[in-house]
């Protein structure tokens, strides 16, 4: 089953969010992991990173920053 991430993702908020950010290894090469963030209530990927990283502390880094650019949708 494919997933399709929505065309206007909905706002992302931390703390107590129902948004989780996930890490994961894509493939292998000097670039293997990249994030998405995902909805908890349904388990849909609504936003995941169109660039790969060298390590996953990177990779959180950078996802990290998404939710932050965000996080004033909920306010």
């Amino acid at each position: 089953m494919a997933r399709h991430l929505t065309a206007t993702p909905p706002p992302l908020v931390r703390g107590h969010s129902r948004f989780r950010l996930r890490i994961c290894f894509i493939g292998g090469g000097p670039r293997p992991f990249g994030w998405e963030v995902c909805d908890e209530e349904d388990g849909r990927c609504v936003r995941r990173s169109t660039e790969r990283f060298r390590t996953s502390s990177e990779a959180w880094q950078a996802g990290s920053a998404v939710l932050d650019e965000h996080d004033t949708y909920g306010r």
